[in-house]
């Protein structure tokens, strides 16, 4: 009994003496708290939900947040592995894919095969963009959990750029899910990319991503990226100049020209200026509309447009006079069209030739069959740069005698207008993605059987097209490349309104952004880089 109570006594004294020496160490080395490494982007992005379905720019920060697909491109515009790691065709038909063998969800389940084969069959029956983006795909199957094999229709040249737009989805989360654009669950938003979806707050106007600790790729040098929301461009600015956000981010777009020299004169804000692979902005015609199935008619009213103005006005002098083949300098096999020109004299020599003349002298032109010659113009109204733009085009129009009516409408009914094709004319950008899809070139937005906005049919036109889609060799590619933009020269289906660059400003405590042509900033090979320095 004696020797247990001796044990005891030890033991007590040791613990005492434990306990006595942690807390007197403890008062002499205070913890320290460790500050969390936090992006804060501001956009002017409208988003309202957070499924990536229902919601475009929400679906925008998930491409390289949240998501990752089959390839990705680099910031010289190759394409590089993603959860592919190598990739092969013989035949341009039929296409394997290996993916990496590390990749998880965010909820630990491994990535497979037939996630993807999953993924592609899933959104090409569900989501109708998906079923322009994939419509050459006619089978996928997966050999072993960790190849894919792509069969197509036919040989396409252009697989891989349709294959930039994919978000691979977790199928024993989706395969349950009937409808897409309306599920909810808590679980919508697991993905397999280097950042995890953590909160959607529309009331504060914040979305908070947090990094992914078993993410398979490069890790990210950030604990956590906020996205804040802001309703105009002003606000936005000075946030970023006060240090209340780091960058701001807008898709495809880089900040609006006219608040450059004010940041400028900011001595801790820094810029990247990237070559836009996009168009600026389009004015979009209808091609299957009356009057503007008429090429003529395109013409005259390209005449009527005062492009010096715009790119004064517009891009504060960061613009330039775009050339009528409409593809943008910087693209392989660029071509030296004609420039667009300002001429309203002969806009309505033109018109009048088309007998689109004032009759009743009220100062607009009628058209044959006694009717006001009037032009609605659809424009997005979440873009004030556009709203801008609209109301000098409407003027130089009015100038030759046309009556014209702007429409501003959110994105939403932009999109839905664009998809049914309802639209006379559209004022809207194009995206590098955008110019790239389909045979490339820009064609994706013209050509009817794919996006279509300018809703062309031309069998000219489709020719070239089918070309592009299937040419693997150089020379051929060179070839079509240069009738395509002889052909936007010739027919005008489109009137580009100027060429930019985009200006992405960012704190300079920010270092390591990388610009990537589709998605700007937001880019998996930018945000490995990406050091906040203290």
């Amino acid at each position: 009994m004696k020797g247990k109570l001796v044990i005891i006594l030890v033991i007590s004294l040791i613990s005492a003496c434990f306990i006595g020496c942690v807390e007197q160490k403890t008062q002499e080395t205070p913890k320290t708290e460790v500050k969390e490494k936090t992006l804060k982007i501001g956009t002017t992005m409208t988003i309202k939900t957070d499924n990536i379905f229902s919601d475009y720019y929400f679906s925008i920060l998930a491409k390289d947040l949240t998501h990752r697909g089959l390839i990705a491109m680099d910031s010289n515009g190759g394409f590089i592995p993603d959860l592919a790691y190598k990739w092969e065709t013989k035949d341009g038909k039929t296409w394997t894919f290996y993916l990496v063998k590390n990749a998880t969800w965010h909820d630990g389940k491994p990535v497979t095969a037939e996630d993807i084969k999953f993924t592609i069959e899933y959104l090409t029956e569900k989501v109708p963009i998906y079923k322009r983006h994939w419509s050459m795909i006619e089978k996928v199957s997966c050999p072993d959990e960790h190849t894919v094999v792509i069969e197509l229709e036919e040989p396409t040249a252009t697989l891989l750029v349709d294959l930039l737009v994919m978000r691979t989805l977790p199928k024993h989360i989706w395969e349950k899910v009937e409808d897409p654009l309306k599920y909810d669950g808590d679980d919508k938003n697991i993905g397999c990319g280097q950042f995890m979806f953590e909160r959607f707050d529309p009331a504060a106007g914040t979305i908070v991503y947090r990094a992914n600790p078993d993410y398979f790729g490069k890790k990210a040098n950030l604990d956590k990226i906020v996205v804040k929301i802001y309703k105009n461009t002003d606000t936005m600015v000075m946030a970023l100049r006060k240090g209340e956000v780091d960058t701001i981010y807008f898709y495809a777009r880089g900040l609006d020209f006219i608040y450059v020299p004010q940041l400028l004169q900011e001595g801790n804000i820094k810029f990247i200026f990237a070559p836009n692979l996009g168009v600026g902005c389009v004015l979009w015609f209808n091609n299957h509309v009356y009057p503007y199935n008429i090429t003529e008619f395109r013409h005259a009213i390209g005449y009527a447009i005062n492009y010096e103005k715009i790119v004064e006005m517009i891009t504060a002098g960061y613009g330039k006079v775009p050339n009528a083949g409409f593809v943008p300098e910087g693209w392989k096999y660029f071509k030296e069209t004609k420039k667009m020109e300002y001429d309203q004299s002969k806009a309505g020599e033109i018109l009048d030739g088309l007998k689109f003349i004032d009759v009743d002298g009220d100062g607009i032109r009628e058209t044959p069959d006694g009717k006001d010659l009037e032009i609605e113009i659809i424009v997005r109204s979440d873009i004030a740069q556009n709203l801008r733009l609209a109301e000098l085009i409407k003027g130089d129009l009015e100038n030759v005698g046309l009556k014209v009516k702007l429409k501003p409408v959110d994105l939403n009914t932009f999109r839905a207008i664009v998809r049914e094709k309802s639209h006379e004319v559209l004022i809207s950008r194009t995206t590098a993605w955008g110019m790239m899809m389909w045979g490339g070139y820009g064609s994706g937005y013209i050509d009817a059987r794919n996006i279509g906005w300018a809703n062309v049919t031309d069998p000219e036109f489709y020719k070239i097209v089918d070309k592009l889609l299937i040419s693997t060799d150089e020379n051929e590619v060179k070839k079509f490349a240069y009738k395509i933009q002889d052909y936007y020269a010739e027919k005008l289906p489109v009137i580009p309104l100027y060429w930019d660059v985009h200006i992405q400003p960012y704190n300079e405590k920010i270092q390591g952004f990388v610009f990537n042509p589709i998605y700007g900033i937001l880019n998996d090979e930018s945000l490995h880089n990406v050091k906040i320095a203290s």
